[in-house]
């Protein structure tokens, strides 16, 4: 006689809750969960193959010659027993089947929403990235446009500069960039000591 594989049920599949993580379920936690319900189906799967193989061996020919009396109840008894036999692996069959459907339909809802959750997580993180890029060269451009200022008060100050140079130097009677001995400034030796 066989014995079937048995593993603790985890949680049937109306109690199970994934959290919520960035937009989305956790993907560790919907792989575990998507494994443990193929081990059932698989499980479940072999138990039907064990019933099968059961059934098949209960099943004896009828014999062909005529029983004794003393027999004939026994193997009406032993008909009885394999149709009961018969019976219940259909049962077991058809629960087995049922339970593999809803295992397997759960599963591949639960992927499904794994993979809509994904999706809109990626779109939320191309958004939020794009918003940060725009951002990001309003700013560039709002710096450029007061770099452009600023050069430009620079070069009107240094036009202004050179201006009040060339005039300076226009009303001194000097050349531009040489400086008279009047107009050099005083050092710590030409200035006299205090009496």
């Amino acid at each position: 006689m066989e014995n079937t594989v048995s593993e603790p049920e985890t949680l049937p599949e109306s109690d199970v809750r994934f959290p919520i993580v960035l937009r989305g379920y956790d993907r560790r936690q919907v792989d575990e969960y998507v494994r443990v319900a193929e081990k059932r189906v698989d499980r479940h799967e072999k138990a039907r193959r064990v019933a099968e193989r059961r059934l098949a061996k209960a099943q004896v020919p009828a014999p062909r010659a005529a029983e004794p009396d003393g027999a004939a109840g026994l193997g009406k008894r032993i008909e009885k027993i394999l149709q009961v036999a018969k019976s219940e692996a259909a049962e077991i069959k058809e629960q087995a089947r049922k339970e593999s459907e809803a295992l397997l339909a759960a599963a591949e809802k639960t992927a499904a929403e794994a993979e809509r959750a994904r999706e809109e997580t990626e779109r939320a993180a191309q958004r939020d990235a794009q918003l940060v890029i725009s951002r990001a060269e309003e700013e560039a451009a709002a710096i450029r446009a007061a770099h452009r200022a600023v050069l430009g008060q620079l070069s009107r100050i240094a036009d202004g500069v050179e201006e009040l140079r060339v005039r300076y130097a226009g009303e001194t009677g000097t050349e531009t960039g040489t400086v008279t001995e009047e107009e050099q400034p005083e050092t710590a030796d030409s200035v006299p000591a205090p009496a």
